[in-house]
């Protein structure tokens, strides 16, 4: 990567880097443009800049708006006389295409300079002098997608900047719905024309669902101008004004009704979901219990009482039997045959022979009996928790049976079109004709409403089968997607996670990642801390382009300082969990903060200098007072770390 003229950085306005090694890291202050490094290299892929706060609806738009963002973002951070001449070159490889491209800053739909050639050296892209700097990008676009295997460069756009990326704007993938399906039709090794698809079918149902409510909005506002001319003739004898007031009062209170039982269904949902895991652990762990139990036994010798079932213990220890009472003299000979021979002395099975020590089986048999006493205590709270909601859920119920009857009774005891009738007086005519009319607008405007409808719903029913082709291909790919989403998100959080996909139902009901974490559904993000947001984010992230890369080269993911928020602990595990994602030659660029991180110490400790490449921004930028005051607090940082790395590399904890 080559800045040109970026005057940002104001020692060294023109550098090259190279980011040929697994992992890049760029170190330095704050504020001295470490975040604007990884928005550059964005900006001379994609031509734009992933704007904050963005909801992703059409790919296209998103396109526009990132182009659109990426002038506004670098005005300032380069200065006005170098406004013309800043560029930014890139040099990279797609697949087996060596790309050398050349933006200028300020012109996001050109190229100063493209060249593409193969492993070999052959020219599939010569430099064209005689092309406009349009044409070029357009060629550049064009073999992008070649290379790529995707359809459109939008596509292209919305992929490196949604999920290749994690940048100072932290937009979080799994609570995203809407852009996780995106990235699931395009990651899932689908035809891409099905991502093109679902957003052309998106758009139709949107579009006509917007009709719809257009049509019901301009249908509600006819009535309403109903309600005001019956509420004029309500004066010579008609409805009192006052029901109708109260009618709207008692609609609202259905509505509001109507939410509160809906969540408390979710909840009891949820709740069930749970209490069915946990009883099915709870059932393995019996049955482990009970294989344990019967290891035990026969572990046991006839004479040695104490270690059997306590029935058996007590006929050999008193000779009484403790199922029927008898007292015998001494014990029976048939259960001391039976001990002896290895067999069950109550239904004379062989009993397995004994695979551990007695301690063993002894310490085996506590655990298992406090893990069945948690699942049992677990079992019995959610079982509380469903009995709970369940009684909501039905006492809300009623309550909403209630307001529908309410509000059904009082609108069939005051009829208003009747009372329009009932008046006679000459200069009422023209208002009760008003009414008429706009009652019949009603009609038409709720017969235009249903149209779209119908029009919606045949979007959905073209989205289903795309739908079913989505849960095939999450199906095939789970094996390796979710084993290799686990190793780097449990590698960092340290506790047992799983992922499934939620498909949802219709055009409305996206497709997205559900996270499981310690067996608990996390649904909502305040349900995690900030830092194990980011990071299991970045997990996805990896096993995403890992996934996407299969056979196809290395995967490249540029994160942009991800140590805040971070613990000693949890910025050591980051670092394992970056180290392992490049283990197999996947890149990563990254920025850093220069502080006591545990998190470039580590990395350095597993990469080595073979591996890693250390670039201190300091010697980019002029520094702040405060910073070079404290200069010599940076050069120890720098110190530690680069003595990391001259160490040689280290594997998992293992010099």
């Amino acid at each position: 990567m080559t800045l040109t003229s970026f005057s940002l950085y104001r020692v060294k306005p023109t550098v090259t880097v190279p980011i040929d090694k697994d992992v890049f890291c760029l170190a330095g202050a704050n504020g001295l443009g470490k975040s604007t490094f990884i928005a550059a290299l964005n900006y001379g892929l994609t031509g734009g800049v992933a704007p904050p706060g963005v909801r992703v609806e059409q790919l296209p738009k998103y396109q526009r708006d990132a182009a659109a963002y990426g002038t506004r973002y670098f005005t300032g951070r380069i200065s006005e006389l170098d406004r013309e001449s800043s560029s930014v070159e890139l040099k990279f490889t797609i697949g087996t295409s060596q790309y050398r491209i050349r933006r200028r800053f300020f012109s996001p739909h050109e190229l100063e300079h493209l060249s593409v050639t193969d492993n070999d050296g052959n020219a599939l892209l010569p430099h064209d002098a005689t092309l406009d700097a349009e044409q070029r990008n357009i060629l550049f676009q064009e073999q992008l997608l070649e290379d790529s295997g995707l359809q459109t460069f939008a596509q292209f756009v919305f992929m490196q900047h949604f999920v290749l990326s994690f940048d100072e704007h932290r937009h979080l993938l799994f609570w995203d719905t809407r852009a996780t399906e995106l990235v699931l039709y395009l990651a899932l090794g689908l035809d891409p024309s099905l991502a093109k698809q679902v957003d052309e079918l998106r758009k139709a149902a949107a579009a006509a669902g917007s009709q719809a409510r257009n049509a019901q909005y301009q249908a509600t506002l006819a009535r309403n101008e109903v309600n005001q001319v019956l509420g004029q003739l309500n004066k010579h004898g008609g409805v009192d004004s006052a029901v109708v007031d109260e009618y709207r009062s008692l609609q609202a209170n259905k509505e509001r009704i109507t939410a509160e039982r809906d969540a408390l269904r979710t909840q009891l949902v949820d709740a069930q979901l749970e209490f069915a895991e946990s009883s099915a652990s709870l059932m393995r762990t019996r049955q482990e219990y009970d294989r344990a139990f019967m290891r035990r036994i026969g572990q046991a010798s006839p004479t040695s009482g104490s270690t059997l079932h306590p029935a058996i213990d007590h006929i050999l220890r008193d000779h009484a039997c403790r199922i029927c009472g008898t007292q015998h003299a001494q014990v029976p000979a048939r259960i001391e045959a039976e001990l002896r021979d290895g067999n069950c002395p109550l239904c004379a099975a062989k009993l397995p022979d004994a695979q551990a020590s007695p301690s063993d089986s002894q310490s085996a048999l506590v655990r298992l009996d406090a893990e069945m006493a948690s699942f049992t205590e677990k079992t019995g709270s959610l079982s509380r928790t469903i009995e709970r909601l369940d009684q909501e859920t039905r006492s809300k119920q009623r309550e909403l049976a209630a307001a529908i009857t309410a509000s059904s009774g009082l609108q069939e005891r005051y009829q208003l079109p009747s009372a329009v009738n009932e008046i006679d007086a000459p200069d009422i005519a023209m208002m009760r004709e008003r009414a008429r009319q706009l009652e019949g607008s009603v009609d038409v405007l709720l017969g235009r409403k249903e149209e779209h409808l119908q029009r919606r719903a045949e979007a959905i029913a073209a989205y289903e089968p795309i739908q079913a082709a989505l849960k095939s291909a999450w199906n095939a790919a789970e094996a390796e997607f979710v084993p290799r989403f686990r190793r780097l998100a449990e590698e960092f959080i340290g506790l047992p996670l799983q992922v499934t996909l939620d498909a949802g139902s219709g055009v409305n009901g996206m497709a997205h990642l559900a996270l499981s974490v310690n067996s608990t559904h996390r649904r909502r993000a305040e349900q995690l801390s900030e830092s194990q947001r980011f990071f299991l984010d970045i997990a996805l992230r990896m096993s995403l382009a890992q996934h996407m890369t299969i056979g196809e080269g290395p995967a490249c993911l540029l994160v942009d300082t991800p140590e805040g928020a971070l613990d000693i602990a949890y910025e050591a595990k980051a670092g394992e969990m970056f180290a392992s994602f490049t283990a197999d030659g996947d890149q990563l660029v990254m920025t850093a903060n220069v502080n006591t991180s545990q998190l470039l110490r580590r990395m350095a400790e597993r990469c080595g200098r073979e591996r890693m490449e250390f670039v201190r921004m300091t010697e980019w930028t002029t520094l702040t007072d405060v910073q070079t005051e404290e200069e010599g607090l940076f050069n120890d940082a720098f110190s530690a770390i680069e003595s990391a790395l001259d160490q040689g590399p280290k594997t998992a904890g293992v010099q």
